[in-house]
């Protein structure tokens, strides 16, 4: 078989297009394959789509995917057209998009690398700079968004993360159902709500929403609130267990002053008991027998677990109502005035029992994307910060091949 037509054929060129000549060079290890399109082929307005005769020609190069090792580029001549009302406008050809330097191939070929490789291990990889890797993912990433199906969506989860030093922040909206970021916006103020009504009604009604689940950040509340008046704010476990955390930690902090027993055990009172191994066990066991705050503290942790293990509702409110009564006894400053937040906001909390909504899948969709933020070393735009947070977390259908 002819070496042009076989290439030609690798390519899925098609006429009017044709594979004119070849330029192996085996030093360089580059390949430059010259299309050419049949003389007298009239090709359709860009704006009409009308059938018109050629005005010129405008030369252009694409890089493609590597053949037997070879870095690969495609030359050709696109043709422009001028039909009646209309400026002059180049043609759209089948293997790329308008104004980049790549084959749909390429670019497929790079969204397909994004989801197991950094953009610095791409571009070195296929020798391209990283700014080319970042300008072709966003164009597919808001492609995929634009497409996004939000139909279905009635619960959403919101969080937010840092981006970097300094108190800087993201607030990410996931669609809990479908495990799936949807929507970003810069800060944690209450406006990121509004800001997220304003998208959502580009493609639902922003009432269908019935529930939002988050943690008991005030500016989280008031803009859950006033945007979405008819939703129910609902708390989930891994947040309120948070707290519990935090509250034990500050009584740990505080009591290591005069108990140096407690020094190097901070980890260790994040862990449920089935967690722990001998010598934890062994460590918590013999500060319990001090009869510390701390210990004290990790018990009404434990109770207020179990809180998520009782079923009925009912039942559910009254555990809480003991616990909440237990806690404000204490004599724990931290487990007291977390007691009372609690009992305050205990509607969100037996709501998301009452419908077993859980953002359990917000923190491990937080967790990729922090470790993606580490991998990509500092993401120099806000676009490329969204464009990764998206990839990792978007479950957008992005092109696997063209």
């Amino acid at each position: 078989m002819d070496d042009k037509l076989l290439i030609q054929m690798a390519l899925g060129i098609t006429p009017p297009w044709y594979v004119k000549d070849i330029d192996l060079n085996v030093s360089k290890k580059r390949m430059d394959i010259y299309l050419d399109f049949t003389k007298g082929t009239k090709f359709p307005c860009p704006v009409c789509n009308k059938l018109c005769d050629l005005h010129d020609t405008k030369e252009k190069v694409w890089r493609h995917l590597d053949f037997f090792h070879h870095e690969t580029y495609i030359h050709a001549r696109v043709p422009r057209t001028k039909c009646d009302g209309d400026d002059v406008k180049l043609v759209e050809v089948p293997w790329t998009r308008q104004n980049t330097g790549f084959t749909l191939f390429f670019e497929a070929l790079i969204v397909a690398m994004s989801k197991e490789m950094s953009v610095s291990s791409i571009a070195e990889l296929i020798n391209i700079h990283e700014n080319s890797v970042w300008i072709i993912l966003a164009h597919y990433v808001e492609e995929a968004r634009a497409k996004m199906d939000l139909s279905e969506l009635d619960t959403i989860g919101v969080d937010e993360i840092s981006v970097k030093k300094g108190h800087s922040y993201v607030t990410l909206f996931y669609d809990l159902h479908q495990s799936r970021v949807i929507h970003i916006e810069n800060g944690k103020k209450r406006s990121v709500f509004k800001n997220f009504r304003e998208v959502l009604s580009r493609k639902i009604d922003p009432d269908n929403i019935k529930y939002i689940s988050m943690d008991m950040y005030p500016a989280f509340r008031g803009g859950a609130r006033e945007y979405f008046p008819n939703a129910k704010i609902v708390y989930d476990k891994f947040h309120i267990v948070k707290m519990m955390n935090d509250a034990i930690d500050k009584v740990r902090r505080k009591e290591y002053q005069t108990n140096k027993d407690l020094g190097k055990t901070r980890f260790m009172w994040l862990k449920n008991p089935e967690n722990l191994s001998d010598r934890e066990i062994a460590k918590i066991r013999s500060i319990k027998d001090l009869d510390t705050k701390t210990a004290k503290a990790y018990r009404f942790k434990l109770g207020l677990q179990r809180l998520w293990d009782i079923k009925n509702i009912e039942v559910a409110r009254e555990y809480l109502d003991k616990w909440h009564y237990w806690g404000t006894h204490s004599n724990i400053k931290e487990i007291i005035t977390l007691a009372k937040m609690i009992k305050r906001n205990s509607h969100g909390i037996l709501e998301s029992i009452k419908q077993g909504i859980s953002n359990g899948v917000v923190e491990g969709l937080n967790n990729k994307i922090k470790t993606a933020f580490k991998r990509s070393y500092g993401l120099k735009t806000e676009k490329c910060r969204n464009t990764m947070i998206f990839l990792m977390a978007g479950k957008l259908r992005l092109p696997t091949r063209c």
